[in-house]
């Protein structure tokens, strides 16, 4: 390694910084009807294992907590939202209910298909334990194949979210660095003015690009 080191640190994800605005309202259409050529199924069958693929990347989850004390549903589905996006993906969050009692938030991922956009659900708070250790999982009615859960069809509305304001990167580098040892980086003191620091991502010469849910 160098003895001079120019480390790039971006702050990827904030607790509730993405979202549509003025996007026109997804649609989700099961895709075992008649609108759905049998090339188009086998399209978004593909296209669906590629999205399930990111969504159980461990590494991109935010392990946050969601519950008292914690995040809310809508920041774990924006956070779900926000890093589909930057992996390329056209993703909006949805809600049904009202108040704090009986509301569910999802995410709806739009893959482009035959020159149309096909409305996947994803549920971003995966299992009963609370905490989002991964992205989220498609909602797949059970055993029914290329059929999406009835509960995720329909919503009330779409969340807009405030605009994005850029987190701050602080880099802590080591006081010594030296060839072939390890070193401590940290960016702990970063901010994100509008909400929660939930990933790093650091880069270094020569080396690829790491993402990480740890400030080092």
């Amino acid at each position: 390694m160098k003895r001079s080191i120019l480390c790039c640190l971006a702050i990827l994800v904030c607790g509730a910084a993405f979202g549509a605005v003025g996007q026109e309202t997804p649609q989700v259409v099961q895709p075992d009807g008649a609108s759905y050529s049998a090339a188009m199924r086998t399209a978004l069958d593909e296209a669906i294992r590629a999205l399930e693929r990111a969504l159980q990347n461990t590494d991109l989850a935010s392990q946050r907590s969601v519950g008292q004390g914690g995040w809310s549903l809508t920041d774990a589905a924006a956070y779900t939202a926000g890093t589909l996006e930057r992996l390329g993906y056209n993703a909006v969050v949805v809600r049904v209910g009202a108040g704090t009692s009986g509301e569910r938030v999802w995410v709806l991922v739009g893959l482009e298909l035959f020159g149309e956009t096909v409305w996947v659900p994803v549920e971003p708070l995966p299992g009963t334990s609370g905490r989002q250790a991964r992205l989220g999982v498609v909602a797949r009615a059970d055993g029914a194949g290329l059929r999406f859960d009835g509960q995720y069809v329909s919503f009330d509305s779409v969340v807009e979210l405030p605009p994005n304001t850029p987190p701050i990167a602080i880099i802590r580098p080591p006081t010594r660095i030296r060839e072939q040892q390890a070193a401590a980086w940290f960016g702990h003191t970063s901010a994100d003015p509008d909400g929660d620091v939930g990933l790093y991502q650091w880069t270094f010469p020569g080396a690829a690009t790491v993402t990480t849910i740890s400030s080092s």
